[in-house]
């Protein structure tokens, strides 16, 4: 009985550190993606927070988080998506979604482009560069 109690306790313990250790780690790596870009850029209020669940395992949940800066010291303006599952590419591409939902939801009837930045990208980080454009009017004769 004791044998089992200790091994509770230790499958207990373990889990707290796990989940603090991936937590603490996430909340790091969101503030280091802010702070890189608050000291160059002007965080907007829109950003927000959406969680996406494994359609064969509804336990698995990941949490993808959105920012928009803008007037940053190159004049680009960027959205930054983050998330705390796994680095793989059925989260990059539900991550590309988020981009498209967010910027339906914060920028509706805006005529917006906007594109990947590679080479600012990383492990569960997605860098977007985003512009208004002027629609361009075709005369159609007949």
């Amino acid at each position: 009985m004791k044998k089992m109690k200790n091994r509770i306790l230790l499958i207990l313990i373990c889990g707290f550190t796990m989940s603090c250790w991936t937590g603490c780690s996430f909340h790091r790596l969101l503030t280091t993606v802010d702070t890189s870009y608050t000291q160059n850029c002007t965080k907007t209020d829109n950003y927000g927070t959406i969680d996406a669940y494994e359609v064969i395992n509804m336990k698995n949940k990941t949490e993808f988080k959105a920012a928009e800066y803008i007037n940053c010291a190159d004049g680009r303006n960027l959205v930054i998506v983050t998330w705390s599952g796994i680095h793989d590419k059925t989260n990059a591409n539900l991550a590309s979604k988020v981009i498209a939902k967010f910027f339906s939801h914060f920028h509706s009837g805006e005529h917006i482009q906007y594109i990947l930045v590679p080479d600012e990208s990383s492990k569960n980080i997605l860098v977007y560069k985003f512009e208004n454009y002027e629609p361009q009017r075709t005369i159609m004769s007949f």
